[in-house]
């Protein structure tokens, strides 16, 4: 049968007319579908987050040593861990992120790895951490930025390799119950937006992209330390990024919007502009010479005018303390101060300049190993368990024979007793190279490789186990093959 031109021509014009309603419904329908899949669903009810409608370390009191007793129900304990998608676009200073087991830079492995030590960082009682779209400085501190690591084009526009990226971090932190910060500028990195109107548009796009693809446990820092001097656009600092806070909380997707707020440079008090638009209120405590003053912020920011009952978070702390002899204890740093002024804290951790060589130091420095490898780590995640109930993981290690070429011992101490052991590797160069029966177990060297010896290699051991169900990943430091080269100091 043939239709006549006049009816196809009105056929035309009607599929031009609806083609974009029928558009939009199957967007709110696979938006409404995703939104219903997700797990995890933040909120706020005063000073307090909630998660799925339960506050945070529901019923939860620190009860220190010396009879002190702190409520932690509410807060938001978490890390910066703000590399999660980050990759060098520049050929002429991606060469530094060189992985020291493959001699190259992989921006996937990056993210992989964070996703695979999530859980870990979860049982620890880490519910929250910031992860940027424009990363942060790779050496921790910088003086400049020629590298180019943005998930925003020069028109505002989203880099689809850095948010599949981020979209894999996403629906990990969704399965583990976890909150994202997530932050959009890094000062420094804003300069690849070409002027103001592309940074309206990037936030614009980041809002819609993170709505429309359902993620409710997601709120939102539109840039780090808006103090910084070294941001490109008037917009992203301190006197008018509330502007884009309010642009934020404009966007609605399905009746949903995003929980949104911004940082200024440590031991800086939020102005009233930026307090009294914002939905909780970021603290950053870098530089904080005496520990009180971290609970003299939270005391200034709650007295103001403009301050409303919201919840006060401090993502960004470097060294939580300027005496040694405070350490990490119950007394004088910065982490205590914090939660003791009822203020969740953050631990940016970052591999100092006489640390560069050491591949298992920080959490900022890329290459970055994700895994709680540091004795500095161990720290922070060993208070952090200890602050909310949590019943952290075991450690597992190597312990490598002193006389040359005889055996290595894969370890493990402490965590909960309850965990279902389901596999352990054997990792050299980041290929795994044996699965072993049980933990503890002794390997020896002959049994891997005849010349094992007279070569560098790279070695570490990875534990997966699960407990009450929930599967959980951890791995021992990656260290470099003590043997080599053949007649060094591991001998007799």
């Amino acid at each position: 049968m043939k239709l006549k031109l006049q009816n196809c021509l009105f056929i035309l014009l009607l599929l031009l007319v609806f083609s974009p309603v029928l558009q939009a419904s199957d967007n709110q329908t696979n938006n409404l579908a995703a939104t219903e899949e997700r797990q995890t669903e933040v909120s706020i009810e005063g000073e307090k987050f909630y998660i799925n409608g339960i506050p945070t370390y529901e019923g939860q009191t620190w009860k220190t040593s010396y009879g002190g007793e702190y409520p932690v129900e509410g807060l938001l304990m978490n890390a910066r861990l703000v590399q999660g998608v980050f990759d060098d676009l520049n050929p002429k200073t991606r060469g530094q992120w060189l992985y020291p087991d493959t001699g190259e830079w992989d921006p996937d492995r990056n993210t992989e790895e964070f996703v695979r030590a999530m859980a870990s960082w979860r049982e620890h009682g880490l519910l929250g951490f910031t992860l940027n779209l424009q990363g942060g400085c790779p050496y921790g501190y910088c003086s400049g930025f020629p590298w180019d690591n943005s998930s925003f084009n020069a028109d505002g526009s989203l880099r689809e390799p850095f948010m599949q990226r981020a979209e894999r971090i996403l629906d990990r932190a969704d399965e583990l119950g976890m909150v994202v910060i997530l932050g959009l500028f890094y000062f420094g990195e804003d300069g690849t937006l070409r002027d103001e109107e592309a940074v309206k548009l990037a936030v614009t796009n980041a809002t819609n992209w993170v709505l429309e693809n359902g993620y409710t446990n997601v709120i939102f820092e539109i840039n780090n330390e808006c103090t910084a001097g070294a941001y490109n656009h008037e917009i992203l600092r301190c006197e008018r990024v509330h502007e884009l806070i309010e642009l934020v909380q404009s966007i609605e997707v399905d009746g949903r919007s995003i929980y949104t707020s911004t940082s200024l440079a440590g031991n800086q008090v939020p102005t009233d502009n930026i307090v009294e638009v914002s939905d909780y209120v970021l603290i950053h405590g870098n530089g904080v010479q005496n520990y009180e003053r971290i609970t003299e912020i939270s005391q200034i920011v709650r007295d103001k005018d403009v301050y409303r009952p919201m919840p006060l978070v401090n993502n960004e702390d470097d060294i939580p303390w300027r005496n040694e002899e405070q350490g990490w204890g119950e007394e004088g740093n910065n982490f205590v101060a914090s939660v003791k002024s009822f203020t969740g804290w953050g631990y940016f951790d970052f591999r100092r300049p006489d640390e560069h060589h050491d591949y298992n130091l920080g959490f900022q420095s890329i290459p970055v190993n994700w895994q709680i490898s540091s004795d500095r780590k161990w720290d922070f995640f060993n208070l952090l368990a200890e602050i909310t109930g949590s019943p952290g993981t075991p450690k597992v290690d190597i312990e490598f024979s002193r006389r040359i070429g005889e055996k290595m011992e894969i370890t493990m101490e402490g965590g909960p007793d309850n965990i279902e052991f389901q596999n352990l590797e054997l990792i050299i160069n980041n290929r795994v190279i044996a699965e072993l029966p049980q933990i503890p177990v002794e390997i020896f060297v002959d049994e891997i490789e005849k010349n094992f010896m007279a070569e560098e290699h790279w070695i570490k051991a990875r534990l997966t186990y699960k407990i009450e169900g929930r599967e959980v990943i951890v791995e021992s430091p990656y260290y470099r093959n003590p043997w080599w080269p053949y007649g060094g100091i591991w001998q007799d």
